[in-house]
C-alpha cells in the first residue's frame, strides 16, 4: 500500500512529530537520513511511541537502491539472541517485511502481512521494554546501498477504516474498539433470521468478508451506532439488536430516519421478533 509523499524528509536525529494520516492521527519518528552499505551489518532502529497498536508506514528515500530490504517489526522490544527474528516467539516476536525499495522512490509505504492493509501490531514502550522496527543491510547485495527515512506508527481513530469495516469506538489505552460494517444488511430480516444473516459472508462488502465474526450488536453497541449514523450511513429507521428482552421480544433502536423523528435514538425491548427490521452488524478486538 503506498501513500503520496507527505513531506521531503529532514535529516535529524529521532525525534517525534504528529502528522495527518487520512482521518487518523500518526506519529512520525524520523532517523538520521542513514545510507546503509549492501553487505554491511549496519542498521537503523525506530522505537515506537507509546504502548499501544499502531499500523507502520516507512518513507523510502528516492536515492535507495535495495531490492530485497528486510524490515523487522519487534512490538515487543529485541530478543535475547541478536538477528533473531520469529513470528512464534512467545516473548519477542518479529515479523520480517520485504520490501523493493526501487518500486517506491520517495514514497510512504506500510509494512504489512499478507498485504493486508489492517496489519497492526501491539507494541510495548516502556522503561525496561522498547517496541521498535528496524532495518539492517546485512542480506543486501554489496552494490547496493538501503537509504532509511522516517517511519510513521498510525494509530486507530474514530471514523478510521477499519479491519472490514468503521472504528466508531476506542478504548482509551487503543487497544479494543467496535467497528461497525460498511453498510447495512440487504433488507429487512425478522429477529431469527438476522441473527443467521449476520454470519452469511454474502452479505458483506469485499472488506468485510476478510472477517468471519460479525454479530447483532448489544442495546449499548446499537446506541453507538446511532451516535455515528452519518459517519457510517446508517439511513433506515429501526434497527435490531441482537438481545432479547423475552421469548416474543427483543430490543430494537428508532433511528433518525424514521416516520417518528420525535422518537429519534429511542431504545425499546418491546420489539416483535417476527418484525422485520434493519441490521447494522459489528465486530469488536
Amino acid at each position: 500500500m503506498k501513500l503520496n509523499t507527505l513531506n521531503r524528509y529532514l535529516a535529524l536525529p529521532l525525534a517525534m512529530t504528529a502528522i495527518s494520516l487520512g482521518t487518523a492521527q500518526a506519529l512520525e519518528v524520523k532517523a538520521s537520513n542513514s545510507v546503509l552499505q549492501g553487505g554491511s551489518n549496519s542498521s537503523v532502529t525506530w522505537p515506537a511511541p507509546a504502548s499501544q497498536p499502531y499500523r507502520v508506514y516507512v518513507r523510502v528515500p528516492a536515492d535507495s537502491t535495495a531490492t530485497n530490504a528486510l524490515y523487522r517489526v519487534y512490538p515487543n522490544g529485541l530478543p535475547a539472541t541478536a538477528g533473531a527474528c520469529s513470528s512464534t516467539d512467545a516473548t519477542t516476536p518479529c515479523f520480517e517485511i520485504p520490501l523493493d525499495t526501487t518500486q517506491s522512490p520517495g514514497e510512504w509505504v506500510q509494512l504489512t502481512l499478507a498485504n493486508d492493509p489492517a496489519t497492526q501490531w501491539d507494541f510495548t514502550q516502556n522503561p525496561y521494554v522498547n517496541g521498535n522496527v528496524t532495518v539492517n543491510a546485512s542480506n543486501l547485495n554489496s552494490s547496493e546501498v538501503l537509504s532509511t527515512g522516517s517511519v510513521l506508527f498510525d494509530a486507530p481513530s474514530i471514523g478510521q477504516a477499519y479491519q472490514g469495516g468503521i472504528l466508531i469506538s476506542l478504548s482509551k489505552d487503543g487497544k479494543h474498539g467496535l467497528i461497525a460494517a460498511n453498510q447495512d444488511l440487504p433488507g429487512t430480516y425478522n429477529f431469527q433470521a438476522a441473527k443467521q444473516a449476520v454470519k452469511d459472508s454474502a452479505n458483506y462488502d469485499a472488506e468485510g468478508q476478510k472477517y468471519s465474526d460479525w454479530r447483532l450488536p448489544t442495546v449499548a453497541e446499537l446506541n453507538t451506532i446511532y451516535q455515528h449514523q452519518d459517519l457510517v450511513k446508517a439511513t433506515a429507521s429501526f434497527y435490531w439488536t441482537g438481545v432479547s428482552s423475552s421469548k416474543t421480544l427483543a430490543w430494537i433502536q428508532i433511528f433518525r430516519y424514521s416516520s417518528y423523528p420525535a422518537y429519534s435514538g429511542f431504545q425499546a425491548n418491546d420489539g416483535y421478533k417476527t418484525g422485520a427490521l434493519s441490521v447494522r452488524p459489528v465486530r469488536s478486538f
